[in-house]
Order: structure tokens, then C-alpha cells, then sequence
């Protein structure tokens, strides 16, 4: 796990900062204006104050509120942020914060913008005094929005120094408007600056946060992420994965100029930054930069309208995609100047496309390979936001369980050779076949499709993502039944529900346009009576490095066998509760609102369990970036904010991203080489992530070593699809409530009682005469029996006894339960951990099995446990 921003980014951040001053009006102030929930006719556009739910539209990273500014037209449409506080990272207020086409009525909204705001050098962002509907656009003409303001500094970054003061204040105003004009696919940006400081080299720039977790990052020249042409910096693009939305920034003059600051701004996160040429302001100089902002329904659209705004001669070219089996909707058609993409057309509902490209000769190549994610969900079926307004949500919610209007997607059909483009270009995919796929019981399920001999395909980077861990198509259920579309080919199948369950294998082949079914009965072999599996760290869409969206990781989580599912978002209180229902995984899955509260210099904390706060940004996540002393006042700032009962959980505590790591601890010495950042005030640590304990579990057996008792626990620390989902985690004595429901106090209890198992795969069931022993304090020497259950694709072979963090007794697993003396010479704590050398396949071959219980006490003479190592030593 990297830490939020790497260190060169923050050794090499500069810029310039002007407090807030002035009126700050409330939307309330504002002229109520129009209606802007009214859809338009072609060649109407409006601006005005969003005043009910009607005027906005859902999306990945939607949050639009009453009180925010609408510009829209027949086409596409934008909303402003109001100067209110906002969620995400910078609250100022102004920006962009959501976008998307007009869409038909019953298709949920696409929008993909975190936050968006311009930038006058690296990290003075345009804090709004004041924001203006400039003209309506009722007489007809252009809708123009104003946003003035002056400098302020990003405290993200501020905040990752911990260094309130190292942006220096600059005396700078700023106005940006934004003008949408009827029948058009662009919002024009023009920012005005008045510079009445020092002189100072700048960027004027565009600072979008994007989430990346549905989309691809598109390049003009370079095409996606894997190619290798250089990009040309014309634009900057983002396209939906399904083809649901594009996004694209439009330089222009000058191409946009990355630089060391665009280097250094995209190692934040999923950022697109349009930095104009750097220029040097002195006092009394002013400066303008103009831009455009386009969304589509392909990127063709966008650079089109771009290419005719800019006056550049084009050529327009245009076919159809077909298969054996008839035009092909929703392929992508990549427009090519030699190797250098130009741009992307999607097929409509006929399997036909349009472009105009200024190549002189233009090359075609279709592809409709996907990314090999497929998702059990209806079609249609629209992203969730966290933040979005309660009317967006609640048609977002309905269209998971039902679905809604579906938006054109080839997925399965490979790649076409290229064809010189045309206006009639004639472009040949190969239909997949398709495999229907059911369980006995009607769960959910994890699908893999393995090539039988390999990948068949050799594919550009440059055009389609790479294969999903190298399979060919990862599935994943959610009621007992789902369809596969594969390539024509051979494929070993994989049908499993986690370490609580057997696994099916099957072999099929696949015909182009033909239907193969298999059919999977998968028995529960893990089901340890009062226990639930718990995976207390993952993420989705509301994290910046989030790799899917909120519904799609609760199916993860479900297919994997995983019962509790944590929403620890970074720096998010995100509640995923109400997915469940509409997802069908009530009774199955339960969900626990959290937060990974995530400072740079301080270590990832994961607090939990919480309750949303919809009145507060970032439904109250605490908001680091605003200052921390020290870590123990920090840390009981959480307490306090999360309540008495809540458990503070120290995330990978090894490294740049872990406290132990930062504090400089020593194992073996216990020094704690930087107290300022180290405090003890946490109640769970991780001991497994993604697979590793080796550089955790010596920290844990340091500490219980020193008196301390943290609960250990196993988490997936999963940003994507896989990454240890399943694999790895914590079974925690606790039963759901008679409706299925999880009671938050019964969980903070039980881990406060820290009887836990760490398992990446086994079970271990550790008990002192019949009772649970993990956690546990007993006086006198007592009998461990030890009994390890598992899958039968899970191969233990040892089972070892620690004292005081070493090795006393290790004996080979045969399946028969093993009893352990706990006899020692003075005071001792005991770890029992079991291990096998056989890899998981067929369900997780990347790993080999490892369990570990909580840490058990033996207090020699019943007259107070003495930790067997002397207390933490705090500073050199």
C-alpha cells in the first residue's frame, strides 16, 4: 500500500497562498433563476441554482446538492459547486464537481469527476468569494457561469506536510467562466488572472480528481495506458469501461505542458491535470488561459466538435462493425495516424460509427475484447456514490435489482485487423460464444475462465487492457446463475465461493456464437459454529485508488465467501448497507460503515465501526489534511469522534503507510525511535495483508511480548477485483442477530475481546478445556488442544507452538487434533500457528495456506501476569 502522496512529491511541492477574505454569499442569496431540472429541446441551454434533486444526475463520484450551479443544454450537462463545504479532499468550492450527457429518462447518470479545480501554480487553487450566473441563456445564446476568487492552498498537500505555513500567501484574484453554448458538446473555460504579488513563475492548470475505478485513461498518440507512442498533449481523456461516458480536456493553443508538476500531481492519485505553459507574473501583470471541457458519448464526438471549433480541416470516416452474427453495438473503433491514435468511435445500437480526423491517411482497428471483469448485475444498472442526493440515489438503488436502459457494450469479440478508414469502413469481429453458468444453491460465486493453451490473442496494450491476472475472464455471481461471454476457444473453468467452500473444475470449449452450460454444486466445508469471517479492509470507488465501484465489491466480497464486508474508504464514511438489498445479498453479506483515515505522515488507521453523517462532507470522515499535532492527540481526536466503543485499527503497520513504520519502532529493542508519531491508544492491528504476515506478525509478538494486546487481524487491503479478497481473513467469535443484521456494539465487543483467528485459508480451533483460548489469561499450566480445519484444496502440514515469539513445539498436521502443554518457567504468552507448502489451487494459486490465533496468556504463578519483555523505550 503507497502512501497517499510519495515523498518527492512532497520534497518538491511549492506554492503560493492568500487567506479567505471578503463575503462568502450562500446559494440562498442567489436569484432562484430558472428551472433547471427542465430537460431541453436542441438549441436550448440554460444556467441557473439547482433547487430539488430533479436537476442532477447520479454517477460514480456524483454529490450535487440544492444550492449548486446547473449549466446545461440538450446534450451534456455540468454542475458548479456552490461555496459550501464539500466532500472529497478540497472544500472551497467553485469547480467542476460532476458531468455527463443528457441522458434518455430510466438511464442512470454517469458521472465520473471526484472534484476539479483550477490551480494558479502548483497547489494555489481558485477559492470562490463569489459565484455569478452571468446570462441563462434564455435569450437563445451562450450560458455563462462566473466563479471569482482568490488564491488559496491545497490542503491536501499542506495537510501531507503537516505544514500549514509552506504555501507563502500571494495576492492574486481569479475568475473563471465557464460557457456552454446550444447543440454543443464543450464547456469553453477561460480563467482570468490579476497577479498584485512578488513575481512568480506559474502554471494555470485544471486539477481533476477522477475515478478511475470505471474508466480508462485515454492519450492522443500513446492511446490506452499499455501503449507505447508518446502523447502528443492535445487532450487529455478518460472513457467509461463500458463505454458509459468520455471525458476530455481540450487544449486550445499550446499543447498542454505536464512537466515535473504534472509528474508529480499524477502521483497523487487519478488526476488529470491541464497545466498550461509555465509563465512568470509580476505585481500588476494579468493573464489569461482558455480551455475546453468536453463530455460524450465517445471520445470521436468530443475531439470532433474540438477539431471544428479549432477550424482544423478533418476528414470524415465511418463504417460498420459486424460479426458472423450481425452488426456489433458498443464496439470501440480506434482511429490511427500511423501507430499514433488519433482518436476513439463507439458503434451505436446498428454496429455503426463516424469520426472526422484530420490523418491524411487514417487507419480503422475495432475491438470489443472488454477487460474480462464480468459482473452479475442487470443491465443498465448505474454507479453508486456516497454522496449522491437522495432522489439520484434511490433510482441508482432500484436499478441494481432491476435494471435499467442499457448502454451499448461489445464484450468477448476480440480484435479486428486494421482497415484503411473510409467512409464505409467495413471492420470484422468474431462473436464469442457464451457459457451460462449455475449453482445449486443459488448464491453467489467466483467464475474463472483459464485459456486451456494460453492467450490466443496477441494484443496491443496500446488498443485493449491485458487479461485479468492472466485468466481469460474473471465472473462474478451474485444469485446462482450468470452467462460468460468467451472467445471462440478452449478454457479450464474454476467455479468457487472462498475457503469455506469446495471448488468445481470443469474443462469446455467455446464456439463462436455457440451456448455451452455447466452447472456447480458447491459444499460448505468451513462453518465453524459462532464464528464469522470478516475481511475489516477493502476498498471501492469512494477511495481515490479504488479499483471498482461500491456494488461491484460487495459482490466480490460475497462470491468469495467473505460474511462482513468493511467500507474502509480512505478518508470516507462511506455505508454500503443499503447495496445490499437491491443486490440480493441480505442474510448473506453484512457490511460495516468505517473509514480508513489516511494522513501521509502518519500511518493508515482503519476506525470502525461508525455511522454515516450525511450533513457533514465526507459524511464526517475526519479531515487530517487540517492539522495534526502529534499521533497520540491525533488518536484521540478519532476516539473522541468515533465514540468510546469504536475500534482504532493500525492498517499494514510496517512501512511509509504504517505507524509502527514511521515511528521508527524497533522490534527486539522496543525503541520507538519518533514518539511524536508512535502512541499505543490503538486497539487492532493488522498482522495479515494481501497475502503477507511476514512483515507484520513480528511487530504484533514484539508488542504482546511488552504487555501490550492489541487484536491481531487478516484483511485483503483490496483495491480491485482480487488482491486477496477471500484469502485472507479474520474469523471473529460473533453471530448475526435473528434478522440477519449485525449489532455494531456485539462486534466492537467480541474484537475488544480479541479471541481471533488470522487465516489465510485455515481455520484453527484453539481451546483450554472445551473454551475458546485465544485472547484468553489463564493461571497454571494448561492443556492447548488444536484442531485445524479447512477445504480440502487448503494443505496444512504444520502446526506450531510459539513462546514469548519462538518456536517451541512444531509437529505435522495429519488431521488428527494435537494437544499442546502451556507449562512455562515464568510468565509466558503463546502463539499457535499453522502452515503448508502446497500452493491453494485451484481457487487461489498465488498463495500457500497460514493461520494464526490471538495471543494466549499464562500467568506461571496466578499472581499477576509479568510481560516476559521489559515496556517500549520512547526516543533514542
Amino acid at each position: 500500500m503507497k502512501p497517499l502522496l510519495p515523498l518527492s512529491v512532497l520534497v518538491l511541492l511549492t506554492a503560493c497562498r492568500k487567506d479567505p477574505g471578503g463575503s462568502s454569499p450562500t446559494p440562498d442569496s442567489q436569484d432562484p433563476g430558472l428551472d433547471v431540472s427542465v430537460r431541453l429541446a436542441p438549441g436550448e441551454v440554460r444556467a441557473g441554482v439547482v433547487r430539488d434533486g430533479a436537476a442532477l444526475f447520479g454517477g460514480s463520484s456524483a454529490e450535487g446538492q440544492e444550492g449548486d450551479f446547473k449549466i446545461y443544454n440538450d446534450r451534456v450537462q455540468f454542475i458548479v459547486q456552490g461555496i459550501r463545504d464539500s466532500s472529497y479532499y478540497e472544500s472551497y468550492g467553485g469547480g467542476l464537481i460532476d458531468m455527463d450527457i443528457v441522458r434518455p429518462v430510466g438511464q442512470p447518470g454517469r458521472d465520473v469527476v471526484d472534484e476539479l479545480g483550477v490551480m494558479v501554480g502548483l497547489g494555489r487553487l481558485l477559492a470562490p468569494d463569489a459565484i455569478d450566473v452571468v446570462a441563462d441563456g434564455s435569450d437563445g445564446q451562450a450560458a455563462i457561469i462566473r466563479v471569482t476568487g482568490h488564491g488559496a492552498p491545497m490542503t491536501l498537500l499542506t495537510g501531507a506536510l503537516e505544514s500549514p505555513g509552506f504555501v507563502p500567501e500571494r495576492d492574486v484574484v481569479i475568475v473563471t467562466e465557464y460557457t456552454l453554448r446550444p447543440d454543443s458538446y464543450l464547456l469553453e473555460a477561460r480563467t482570468d488572472v490579476q497577479w498584485q504579488d512578488v513575481s512568480t513563475a506559474v502554471q494555470i492548470g485544471d486539477l481533476a480528481m477522477i475515478g478511475m475505478e470505471v474508466l480508462d485513461n485515454v492519450q492522443p498518440g500513446r492511446g490506452l495506458e499499455g501503449g507505447s507512442e508518446s502523447p502528443t498533449g492535445e487532450w487529455l481523456g478518460v472513457v467509461g469501461r463500458q463505454n458509459e461516458v468520455a471525458v476530455a480536456f481540450l487544449s486550445d493553443q499550446e499543447a498542454f505542458s505536464q512537466g515535473a508538476i504534472g509528474t508529480l500531481l499524477a502521483e497523487i492519485g487519478p488526476v488529470l491535470a491541464a497545466l498550461s505553459p509555465s509563465l512568470t507574473l509580476a505585481e500588476g501583470d494579468t493573464a489569461t488561459w482558455t480551455r475546453t471541457i468536453g463530455v460524450g458519448p465517445d471520445l470521436a464526438t468530443l475531439t470532433g466538435a474540438w477539431n471544428a471549433a479549432r477550424g482544423n480541416a478533418t476528414t470524415t470516416v465511418g463504417g460498420l462493425v459486424t460479426s458472423a452474427d450481425g452488426p456489433v453495438p458498443g464496439a470501440r473503433v480506434h482511429l490511427l495516424d500511423g501507430a499514433a491514435l488519433e482518436t476513439i468511435a463507439v458503434t451505436d445500437g446498428d454496429g455503426r460509427w463516424s469520426a472526422d480526423v484530420r490523418a491524411a491517411s487514417p487507419q480503422a482497428i475495432a475491438t470489443g475484447r472488454g477487460r474480462g471483469e464480468v459482473v452479475d448485475l442487470p443491465a443498465g444498472a448505474g454507479w453508486v456514490s456516497p454522496y449522491a442526493h437522495a432522489d439520484v440515489a434511490a433510482e441508482v438503488l432500484s436499478s441494481l435489482s432491476d435494471g435499467a436502459l442499457p448502454i451499448p457494450f461489445a464484450d468477448g469479440y476480440g480484435i479486428s485487423e486494421a482497415r484503411a478508414a473510409s467512409a464505409d469502413t467495413a471492420l470484422q469481429l468474431v462473436a464469442p460464444g457464451r457459457l451460462t453458468v449455475t449453482l445449486a444453491d443459488g448464491g453467489p460465486a467466483i467464475v474463472r475462465a483459464d485459456f486451456a493453451g494460453g492467450d490466443p490473442v496477441v494484443a496491443d496494450a496500446a488498443r485493449v487492457p491485458g487479461r485479468p491476472s492472466g485468466a481469460a475472464a474473471f465472473g462474478y455471481m451474485r444469485d446462482g446463475s450468470m452467462d460468460l461471454p468467451l472467445e471462440p476457444g478452449d478454457y479450464h473453468i474454476t467455479v468457487h465461493r472462498g475457503p469455506r467452500y469446495e471448488a468445481a473444475e470443469f474443462d469446455v470449449s467455446i464456439a463462436s456464437g455457440g451456448q455451452e452450460s455447466i452447472s456447480a454444486d458447491l459444499a460448505l466445508s468451513l462453518a465453524p459454529d459462532g464464528f464469522l469471517a470478516l475481511d475489516p479492509h477493502s476498498h471501492a470507488a469512494p477511495s481515490g485508488d479504488g479499483g471498482l465501484p461500491m456494488a461491484d465489491r460487495l459482490l466480490v466480497m460475497a462470491g468469495n465467501g467473505v460474511q462482513v464486508h468493511f467500507g474502509t474508504d480512505h478518508d470516507h464514511v462511506a455505508d454500503y448497507r443499503p447495496l445490499l438489498a437491491p443486490l440480493g445479498l441480505d442474510g448473506l453479506l453484512n457490511s460495516v460503515v468505517a473509514d480508513e483515515v489516511s494522513p501521509v505522515l502518519r500511518g493508515h488507521t482503519n476506525v470502525y465501526p461508525l455511522e454515516a453523517q450525511p450533513d457533514r462532507a465526507n459524511h464526517g470522515a475526519p479531515r487530517w489534511w487540517e492539522g495534526i499535532v502529534d499521533t497520540e492527540s491525533y488518536y484521540a481526536d478519532l476516539r473522541a469522534w468515533a465514540g468510546p466503543d469504536a475500534i482504532i485499527q493500525l492498517n499494514h503497520p510496517d512501512g511509509s503507510s504504517g505507524m509502527l513504520g514511521v515511528a521508527n519502532y524497533e522490534v527486539g529493542t522496543g525503541v520507538v525511535g519518533k514518539p511524536d508519531f508512535f502512541s499505543t491508544a490503538f486497539d487492532a492491528m493488522e498482522v495479515l495483508n494481501d497475502g503477507n504476515y511476514g512483515d507484520f506478525v513480528p511487530y504484533y509478538l514484539d508488542l504482546v511480548n511488552r504487555g501490550y494486546d492489541p487484536v491481531p487481524t487478516g484483511v485483503s487491503d483490496s483495491h480491485g477485483y482480487r488482491n486477496g479478497v477471500g484469502e485472507n481473513l479474520t474469523w471473529l467469535p460473533l453471530s448475526r442477530s435473528p434478522d440477519g443484521g449485525l449489532d455494531n456494539a456485539a462486534l466492537s465487543r467480541s474484537l475488544r475481546e480479541g479471541g481471533t483467528i488470522v487465516s489465510r485459508g485455515p481455520f484453527l480451533d484453539v481451546r483450554v478445556d472445551g473454551d475458546w483460548a485465544p485472547g484468553q489469561l489463564y493461571e497454571g499450566a494448561v492443556s492447548l488442544d488444536v484442531d485445524v480445519r479447512a477445504a480440502s484444496w487448503v494443505v496444512v502440514d504444520t502446526v506450531d507452538l510459539l513462546e514469548n515469539g519462538v518456536v517451541v513445539d512444531s509437529r505435522p498436521w495429519e488431521g488428527t487434533p494435537l494437544r499442546f502443554s502451556l507449562a512455562p518457567d515464568a510468565d509466558a504468552v503463546y502463539v499457535v500457528m499453522a502452515h503448508g507448502a502446497q500452493r491453494m489451487a485451484p481457487v487461489y494459486p498465488g498463495q500457500t495456506p497460514w493461520a494464526m490465533c490471538a495471543a494466549i496468556k499464562v500467568d506461571k504463578a496466578g499472581d499477576g501476569w509479568e510481560p516476559p519483555l521489559p515496556d517500549l523505550t520512547l526516543g533514542d
